[in-house]
Formats: C-alpha cells, sequence, structure tokens
C-alpha cells in the first residue's frame, strides 16, 4: 500500500480596483470569467465580491485543487481574455494574494 500525501489547497484573495465610473463595466466583464472558471476542473470555489463602502473594489476569493489546477486556470482562454478586457476597466492591476487554510 503507497502513502499518498494530499496537497492543501490554493487559496487565494485577488483584489481588483475599477476605474472612477467602470464599476460595472468591470462586474460585468467579471461574469463570463467567473462561469467558466467555476466549470473548470479543479475549481473549489470562485466567488466575486464588490465593496459595500468601496464599490470600487472587487475582490474574488478564489480555491483550488492544487497548484497544476491553478496554472491550467492561469493559462486558460477566458483568464487571457479577463486580463485583456479589463484592462482599461482597472485602476491599477490585479493583485493576488495567497491564504492557507488554517487548521484550528
Amino acid at each position: 500500500m503507497t502513502d499518498t500525501v494530499s496537497e492543501p489547497p490554493v487559496v487565494l484573495i485577488a483584489r481588483l480596483r475599477a476605474r472612477t465610473g467602470r464599476e460595472g463595466e468591470l462586474k460585468d466583464a467579471l461574469a463570463p470569467l467567473v462561469r467558466a472558471s467555476r466549470r473548470e476542473d479543479g475549481c473549489i470555489t470562485y466567488t466575486p465580491h464588490q465593496g459595500q463602502d468601496d464599490p470600487a473594489l472587487f475582490v474574488v476569493h478564489e480555491v483550488w485543487r492544487s497548484e497544476a489546477h491553478l496554472r491550467v486556470h492561469s493559462e486558460s482562454s477566458h483568464f487571457g481574455e479577463f486580463v485583456r478586457t479589463s484592462e482599461s476597466l482597472l485602476d491599477g492591476g490585479i493583485a493576488v494574494e495567497p491564504f492557507r487554510v488554517l487548521d484550528v
């Protein structure tokens, strides 16, 4: 019998800031990315949020089964399309912060 160590999930928070007045367009651009990402193999969670007090701030909470699944996502056509589409909508780039699940 072979012991297998399961890889911990990959947890990310992606932060995006819309240019003034472009919040609705950024929300619309996120929709196809979210739909396609949720269908990807290895996607556990892909949930977008918009700031209540700061509607220009968007975050996407992502959980992937492995680094390999995240890599496939990062190289997908729908992710590339979002990056191209959102470039003119963003005030700055996309900041991605990795997290780890706490066993508490």
